[in-house]
């Protein structure tokens, strides 16, 4: 049925019909994210949808949505599954804080049809060992609120618990000219904490656009808001975010160089974190490289919103491709790994 839909979806955009849906998007973007701000929700719940997946686009800092080109577009920019080739299947582990947490990644699309693409993806983020205290501290005053200054903890009455986040991902695309496509994400998220647990669903839009050397991207994630509804009867919201990118190749000895900047702007008030914000806005970027030679090998580097110095490497031996990134956070957190490894099938 959501094929069916899909389909019928993308034979209707026609360029005409297209700048005019594309504009009631922008309308309806801005309509919902100022509506969400007129209700209390959790703040920044949609920060694990936004860590990224794939080695080779971490390595770049992130910046990826006007490169997007492989199977890992589905996630960062859906328009770009119509660049496939051939059907491919991505796999990647990610150990984040010196192994604190573990994000997990895995994707495929199958090769591309004549009038669209599609992609499927699955993502899981977990934590183990978690100390809850809540059962565990002598309450002095008998107020039931832990007071640090009276109350102690009883180590015999610490427990540990585990949390995991999945999120499913159905990608589509199509070319509505030889060089603009545009492509959509729906998604499916399942949260779980002790006991407790909260599912949503959102949808995001891409669309992306190539002139010689040039690459343009834009993508609105959860382009509704994301409502993630607790069993507890607490709500989480995540507001769309807007991601505009630009890149561009240069054939430099014997291979490809790749510069790519995306600018980032949400609607969560983050004045305090980002590089320009106020209370209703803020504006931060990625920005990193890829340098090709023959594509045989790569090295990449990038600069993220979280003021992550990222490092990047790839091997491609026939239709695989190993990629490795590296991620340098505050002393205190520790580094982070990633390796992905992606097979080309016919």
């Amino acid at each position: 049925m959501i094929l069916h839909l899909s389909n019928r979806l993308l034979k209707s955009l026609t360029p005409n019909r297209l700048i005019n849906k594309l504009l009631l998007s922008l309308l309806f973007f801005f309509s919902v994210q100022a509506l969400s701000n007129s209700f209390k929700f959790a703040k920044y719940a949609g920060d694990f949808l936004s860590i990224g997946v794939g080695a080779r686009a971490l390595g770049m800092g992130g910046a990826f949505t006007s490169v997007a080109n492989d199977i890992t577009a589905g996630y960062w920019n859906p328009a770009g599954l119509t660049e496939l080739s051939s059907a491919q299947l991505i796999l990647m582990h990610d150990e984040r804080f010196a192994g604190i947490v573990n994000y997990d990644y895995l994707g495929f699309a199958p090769k591309p049809a004549d009038f669209f693409s599609f992609a499927f993806s699955i993502i899981r983020i977990g934590v183990e060992d978690i100390p809850y205290t809540n059962d565990a501290f002598f309450d002095t005053n008998g107020n039931g609120i832990f007071d640090p200054n009276i109350d102690r903890l009883d180590p015999d009455r610490i427990s540990f618990v585990s949390s995991a986040d999945w999120i499913f991902i159905t990608s589509f695309a199509r070319n509505i000219k030889e060089k603009f496509s545009l492509g959509g994400n729906i998604k499916f998220i399942y949260r779980k904490i002790e006991k407790n647990s909260g599912i949503g669903i959102g949808f995001d839009l891409g669309l992306k656009y190539k002139l010689q050397n040039f690459s343009i991207g834009a993508v609105i994630k959860d382009v509704t808001s994301t409502l993630i509804a607790w069993n507890t009867g607490r709500n989480e919201i995540v507001v769309p975010s807007l991601t505009l990118g630009i890149s561009r190749e240069f054939e430099i000895l014997w291979g490809k160089f790749t510069p790519s900047l995306d600018l980032i702007t949400r609607f969560e008030g983050r004045n305090k974190t980002a590089l320009v914000g106020t209370n209703f806005i803020s504006f931060d970027f990625n920005a990193g490289f890829e340098y090709s030679f023959k594509d045989k090998i790569s090295v990449r580097s990038g600069f993220t919103e979280n003021k992550e110095f990222t490092l990047g490497a790839g091997l491609k031996i026939n239709r695989l491709d190993i990629d490795y990134s590296f991620a340098k956070f505050d002393s205190e957190l520790g580094n982070t790994h990633r390796v992905s490894l992606k097979f080309s099938i016919n």
